[in-house]
């Protein structure tokens, strides 16, 4: 219950954070991380989605994910995340299958125990975090291409696995988390901006 409260606050603050970079002249996810560094470096955060899919999907879709970054206005859906959340089929209609994708998630870590705790509460918290950002999410969806090439896809996937990682890292156990400064930097990051 204490993770899980956890967890609650740091969505909290996540949120709070979106709504007052909203407010700021200068996105501070703009400029990316203080420190060039890899977060498995850091963290070796668990892949919760098959590597190969995931990287297949960053080949198609990085570049255009790294374009829509810097983009100020209606958050765009991440055509990475939505890429393999079809191809586990976890994804139809603008709509996450909640109760496989949370088994999904749980059966990557039942061979690591400290991250049981931390998947299950991000989970929820995320899926919680998906509800309150619907209008954003639907807006997102309807949004017509800004640039030549640009594939337009619903946030649902992007919100929930942007909100998985940055919550994993950021409740990374302390047996995993490498205690530096760079990395204490990257986290802090980590908790306002997504880590591509």
């Amino acid at each position: 219950m204490a993770r899980y409260r956890e967890v609650k606050y740091l969505l909290v603050a996540l949120a709070c954070t979106a709504l007052w970079s909203n407010c700021l002249a200068e996105n501070p996810c703009a400029g990316g991380p203080p420190v060039q560094m890899n977060p498995a470096e850091c963290c070796a955060i668990p892949m919760l989605v098959d590597g190969s899919i995931m990287m297949e999907c960053y080949q198609k879709y990085g570049e255009q994910t790294k374009k829509q970054l810097q983009m100020d206005g209606t958050p765009r859906g991440c055509c990475i995340a939505e890429c393999g959340m079809n191809a586990t089929s976890m994804y139809a209609d603008g709509m996450l299958k909640r109760d496989d994708l949370t088994k999904m998630f749980m059966d990557s870590v039942k061979e690591k125990p400290e991250w049981m705790a931390i998947v299950r509460d991000a989970t929820n918290a995320c899926f919680e975090l998906a509800e309150q950002k619907k209008d954003e999410i639907e807006a997102g969806a309807k949004l017509e291409p800004s640039f030549e090439g640009e594939q337009i896809c619903n946030p649902i996937s992007g919100t929930v696995l942007r909100c998985m990682g940055m919550i994993m890292f950021g409740q990374c156990p302390k047996s995993v988390f490498v205690a530096s400064e760079d990395c204490s930097k990257l986290r802090d990051y980590g908790s306002m901006c997504p880590i591509i």
